[in-house]
C-alpha cells in the first residue's frame, strides 16, 4: 500500500512486511482482511505476513490480502466529488459503503473523507473504480445525463438500454455516479437506421416524446406497451414504436406463404365502400344459409317465393319488390328512410329485390327474410341459435337497435348471447390488411379491441383474433368501410389502421364531431385533404 519492493511490501494496516505468494493454497476459513470476501485455492496471488515463522501471532497468521486488495493505491478519488481524496484506512466504526451500501460492524478496511467519516468506499467498490480510472475511458453518451466509464470485463447486470440480464462475454458502459449500467452493444447502437419492417428509418430516443404520451403507445413488433422512461426507436411521421431490443433483436413478424392457400376462398378485408360492404355482408349471410343444417332449412323461405309471411312480420304478407315499383326515383328522402327490419342495414340500391309491406313501412332485405330462424354457428357445434325480434345490444358489436337477433345461452352459462344478422353471419376466418396474420372468431371478454380500444363487455364478446400476436378486433369493427362519405366532407373518409398511412402529418389528430384527441394506437377515419378526422364508431356521423 506504501511501498512495494523485491522483498516484500509494507502495508498501512500491517506492522509486518507482507510477502505475496504466487501459488498459495487455500485453508479452510482463510478470508482476505480487506473486502472480506473467501480466499479460494484456484486464487494464486496472495500477500500473507512474513513474520509467522518467528512470531506465531494469531493476528499475523491470519492476515492475508488478496492481491488486487493490498495493492491499491492510499488514494482515490470521491465518486461524490471527482475534486476530492479518499484516504485508506483500517476502520472500527460501523459505517456503510456510500456505493453498495454494504455496512460492517468488525475492523474492515476502507476509503474515507478526511473532512467527513460518513463517506466510506469498500474495498470490493474501490478496486471497481481504480479498475476503471486506470483502464476505462470516461466519456458522455447522449443517453444519460453523467459520465459513463467503459468497463473492458464482462459483468453481471441488466442493461438499462435492452432490459437483459445477462452475463454477456462484452464490454459495457456504467456510469460514474449512479446505477445506470448498459451493454457497449447498446450504447453504440445507431442514432438512426433503416430496419426492413418500416419504410422510413428509425430514429433512437433514450424516452418516449412528450407529445406523445397523452395515451399508451405500444411495439409494433411485440405489442406490448412502451413506458415512457425506456429507450425506443421512432417515426415520428408515421407514429411508429418499438422497443429498442425488439427493433435490433428481430424483424416485423411475415405472413406464411401457406397461409392463404389452406383457405381458398378466405374473406379479405375491409370492403372497397359502404355499397361493397353492403353486398359482402348479403353474401355472408347466402353463405349461412347454403351451410345451415337441412333440418333447420325448414323453417327458410325459398328464393323464389313471390309473397311471404314472415314469422316476424305476421299481421301482413311482405311482398317482394324493388325501388323502381314502390318509389319515385328521385325521392332521396324515401330511400333514406328506408331501411332493413331484420339486420337494421339500409336498403339503397334500385333493381335489388327486397320484402316489403308498404302499409306498415316494414322491409327486409331478401336474404335477411330467407335465413332460417334456427341456425347453427361454428363456435358451438350442435348448439342452436333461434331468431327472435329484440330491441338489445348485439354481443358481437355492441350495436343497439330494434332488429332480429339470434340467441342462445352464453358458453359460460352466464346469460344469453344475442347476436345480430351481421355478426351471426360473419365467417369463421378472416383475412384483414390490418394484421399480417389471418383472424379466427372467438368468444372473448377480456381483451380490448385492437381497432376502437374497447373491452369485453363493454363492446363486444365476439372478436377475431390472432393468438401469435395477441391481436383482437371486435365484430363491429373488422367489417368497416375501407372509404365512408360523410355530409361534412366533400371527400370520402379513409379508414386509417396505422397511423403512418397520413403522411407527414407529426401532429396530433382531433375528432371533429367530439373535438378530442385521437388516439391513434386505433382505427379512425380521415381526410387528407380537409385534414378532417373522426373516431370510428360513436362520432362518425354517416350519411344515411
Amino acid at each position: 500500500m506504501e511501498e512495494k519492493n523485491d522483498i516484500g511490501l509494507k502495508h498501512l494496516a500491517h506492522k509486518h512486511l507482507l510477502i505475496l505468494n504466487q501459488n498459495y493454497f487455500a485453508r479452510e476459513g482463510d478470508v482476505c482482511r480487506g473486502c472480506r470476501e473467501q480466499i479460494d485455492s484456484c486464487q494464486s496471488s496472495v500477500y500473507s505476513c512474513s513474520d509467522i515463522s518467528r512470531n506465531y501471532l494469531y493476528d499475523c497468521a491470519m492476515f492475508l490480502l488478496h492481491k488486487a486488495c493490498a495493492e491499491l493505491p492510499p488514494k482515490i478519488l470521491s465518486p461524490i466529488d471527482q475534486n476530492e481524496f479518499l484516504f485508506f484506512k483500517p476502520t472500527i466504526q460501523s459505517t456503510c459503503c456510500i456505493i453498495c451500501g454494504l455496512r460492517r460492524s468488525w475492523i474492515w478496511f476502507t476509503y474515507c473523507s478526511s473532512f467527513n467519516t460518513d463517506i466510506c468506499v469498500c474495498l470490493k467498490c474501490a478496486i471497481f473504480q481504480v479498475q476503471q480510472s486506470k483502464e476505462d475511458p470516461i466519456f458522455v453518451h447522449p443517453g444519460h445525463s453523467h459520465p459513463l466509464a467503459l468497463i473492458q470485463h464482462p459483468s453481471s447486470f441488466q442493461c438499462y438500454a435492452c432490459k437483459v440480464n445477462d452475463n454477456k462475454l462484452d464490454s459495457s458502459y456504467r456510469c460514474t455516479k449512479c446505477q445506470f449500467w448498459i451493454h457497449k452493444s447498446c450504447g453504440d447502437a445507431p442514432h438512426s437506421s433503416q430496419f426492413q419492417f418500416h419504410k422510413h428509418p428509425l430514429k433512437l430516443s433514450f424516452s418516449l416524446p412528450e407529445v406523445y404520451r397523452t395515451f399508451d403507445q405500444f411495439c409494433r413488433i411485440c405489442n406490448e406497451r412502451v413506458y415512457w422512461i425506456e429507450w425506443l426507436y421512432c417515426c415520428r411521421s408515421c407514429r411508429y414504436f418499438t422497443h429498442f431490443h425488439c427493433a435490433r433483436s428481430r424483424s416485423s413478424p411475415i405472413l406464411s406463404s401457406n397461409e392463404d392457400e389452406t383457405y381458398p376462398n378466405l374473406v379479405h378485408l375491409p370492403a372497397a365502400d359502404e355499397l361493397s360492404l353492403n353486398l359482402l355482408l348479403e353474401q355472408f349471410i347466402k353463405d349461412k344459409i347454403t351451410l345451415s343444417d337441412t333440418s333447420y332449412k325448414s323453417n327458410s323461405i325459398s328464393s323464389s317465393t313471390k309473397d311471404i309471411k314472415h314469422w316476424s312480420h305476421e299481421e301482413h304478407v311482405l311482398k317482394l319488390t324493388t325501388f323502381n315499383e314502390l318509389f319515385d326515383r328521385e325521392n332521396d328522402d324515401e330511400m333514406l328512410l328506408l331501411r332493413c327490419n331484420g339486420c337494421d342495414k339500409p336498403i339503397r340500391t334500385y333493381d335489388s329485390l327486397f320484402y316489403g309491406c308498404v302499409p306498415c313501412k316494414y322491409f327486409m332485405h331478401k336474404v335477411c327474410a330467407e335465413l332460417p330462424r334456427e341456425i347453427e354457428h361454428h363456435l358451438w357445434p350442435g348448439k342452436t341459435l333461434i331468431a327472435n325480434k329484440k330491441y338489445t345490444f348485439c354481443d358481437g358489436c355492441y350495436g343497439y337497435g330494434k332488429a332480429i337477433f339470434f340467441s342462445a345461452r352464453r358458453p359460460d352459462g352466464k346469460g344469453i348471447i344475442d347476436l345480430h344478422i351481421g355478426c351471426v353471419t360473419l365467417p369463421k376466418i378472416i383475412k384483414h390488411e390490418a394484421h399480417h396474420h389471418q383472424l379466427h372468431q372467438v368468444f372473448d371478454k377480456d381483451h380490448a379491441c385492437n381497432a376502437c380500444g374497447w373491452r369485453g363487455r363493454l363492446w363486444g364478446l365476439y372478436k377475431h383474433e390472432c393468438k401469435q400476436c395477441n391481436f383482437y378486433i371486435c365484430g363491429g369493427c373488422i367489417v368497416k368501410a375501407r372509404t365512408y362519405k360523410h355530409r361534412w366532407d366533400p371527400h370520402p373518409l379513409d379508414l386509417i389502421y396505422d397511423a403512418g398511412m397520413v403522411e407527414e402529418h407529426e401532429h396530433e389528430f382531433e375528432c371533429e364531431n367530439c373535438s378530442k384527441e385521437i388516439d391513434t394506437n386505433n382505427w379512425f377515419y380521415h381526410c387528407s385533404k380537409c385534414d378532417l378526422s373522426f373516431h370510428i364508431n360513436d362520432c362518425l356521423i354517416r350519411v344515411k
